[in-house]
């Protein structure tokens, strides 16, 4: 296994510095290595512009179809601006009939398969960080998959929030549901963008740490971003949204950069953690090329 070969490594570098001079230590020193490597600033603005580029108008075309409903409202709850409102001066579109919906239906697959540059954006990040080969053409469907998981994950997080209507445990049970609905996006997307190479503990810790951060992002945006775009919407007009959207995209796009970085650096740690997020079998794999080497020259000699 790449990431028990990356620990027997980090194992054996020079403890120099203060850094490198515990487990800890290392472990910090390898995620800022990690997020200078990676060039975190230049690759989350990449990978923020495909999703207001390829993301977004899924999301848009999907919400059209279906008379905007859950996505409407998660996008006001989170910006605080109805995006119904931007359609209103163009006129109504009557989504019932047939021609329309002929050509929703297809738009809306063009508009998916254009859209697979977020998702080989996000493929070669992964790829990076851990190591693992560029999908193919052979495997385009797992693009797909991962634009449209991301793409509805909108939606369901909108129905996550209806939660809050529930009586006493409303709210709590709202951000459990926001949780639940990362982990399961950010677990699937490297699996299936990795072709299965990340997997066990490090994908489960992948996507936990994904999940809690977005949450944690998305609690503190519904309290700071309904400002901010009012604000900037009063001073640049729709040109305000756009650039409130794009700098809020880049804060969630270095969130995603940044938590599978800190996951490696954590999974290559020579502590605990790191050994139970490798698993028994990549530790096993760690050990044995020592004791192999001092039974080989004894026998020689």
């Amino acid at each position: 296994m790449a990431l028990a070969r990356e620990a027997l490594i980090a194992r054996t570098e020079t403890a120099n510095g203060w850094l490198q001079g515990t487990p800890p230590g290392r472990t910090v020193r390898r995620v800022i290595d990690g997020l200078i490597a990676i060039e975190l600033v230049d690759r989350s603005m990449t990978l923020a512009a495909r999703i207001f580029t390829s993301v977004l108008p899924v999301m848009i075309a999907a919400s059209t179809l279906s008379s905007w409903n859950v996505t409407a409202r998660t996008i006001k709850t989170q910006f605080g601006f109805d995006p119904t409102e931007l359609t209103t001066t163009s006129g109504s579109v009557d989504t019932t009939n047939p021609s329309f919906a002929a050509f929703g239906v297809v738009g809306l697959l063009m508009i998916a398969i254009s859209g697979t540059s977020f998702a080989r954006a996000l493929a070669r990040i992964y790829g990076k960080i851990w190591n693992v080969p560029s999908i193919t053409l052979r495997d385009a469907w797992r693009w797909l998959v991962v634009l449209f998981a991301v793409a509805m994950s909108g939606t369901a997080i909108g129905l996550a929030g209806e939660l809050t209507n529930v009586r006493f445990i409303g709210p709590p049970l709202a951000v459990a549901g926001e949780f639940a609905v990362w982990m399961t996006v950010w677990t699937l997307s490297p699996y299936l963008l990795t072709m299965g190479t990340l997997k066990g503990r490090v994908l489960w810790a992948t996507g936990a740490l994904t999940a809690a951060a977005l949450t944690a992002l998305h609690v503190g945006g519904r309290l700071v971003l309904p400002r901010i775009t009012a604000a900037a919407q009063h001073q640049f007009g729709s040109l305000g949204l756009v650039f409130t959207a794009i700098s809020w995209l880049f804060v969630l796009s270095v969130v995603i950069v940044g938590s599978a970085v800190i996951v490696k650096a954590i999974a290559l740690d020579e502590g605990y953690i790191g050994r139970y997020l490798r698993g028994p079998d990549a530790v096993v794999s760690e050990q044995p090329a020592e004791p192999l080497a001092e039974d080989d020259g004894a026998h020689h000699e």
